[in-house]
């Protein structure tokens, strides 16, 4: 189904956000017919079961992995609680930047250099520095995650 685990989890996210039934229920049933249904297709509720079944599958992950999930595709509130417990997780890393959390944790969610300067008050060169070590704090993260939803896909297509 996912051709990729980054897909699988951008799947889960857009979907938790959707609701199940997005028109009303008798209108759905009014416009039915016969020629209409198809047993390949996911329904609404199948969608939303397997979105349930990937957040329960990240549940089990380590904290680190849940936290780079949501910062990577939760909504924004997601995202900065996310970079907060990024930054909390990583201080120690992070502290030789001197900046209040509230300002780090606006550089962490920069989506460029020029984003994170502004945020923060960093040269760009300093800037570019910053991004460059939150990639390399982000990467290992990223390849344990994707690493074991990737396993987690090829067992489950196997089985089928």
């Amino acid at each position: 189904m996912f051709k990729s685990p980054d897909q699988a989890l951008a799947f889960a996210f857009k979907t938790r956000a959707s609701s199940v039934v997005s028109i009303p229920s008798s209108t759905y049933i009014a416009n039915k017919t016969d020629s209409q249904h198809s047993s390949d297709r996911m329904t609404q509720y199948d969608k939303h079961a397997q979105a349930g079944m990937i957040f329960a599958w990240l549940s089990r992950r380590p904290e680190d992995e849940q936290i780079y999930a949501f910062f990577l595709h939760g909504t924004m509130a997601e995202k900065r609680l996310a970079a907060s417990l990024f930054i909390r997780r990583n201080q120690e890393q992070l502290k030789k930047y001197k900046l209040p959390n509230r300002e780090l944790r606006n550089a962490v969610l920069g989506h460029s250099v020029r984003d994170v300067a502004h945020a923060s008050g960093m040269t760009k060169n300093k800037a570019w520095k910053f991004r460059r070590e939150l990639a390399d704090i982000f990467q290992p993260i990223q390849d344990r995650l994707m690493g074991a939803m990737y396993e987690e896909i090829i067992a489950r297509q196997e089985s089928e």
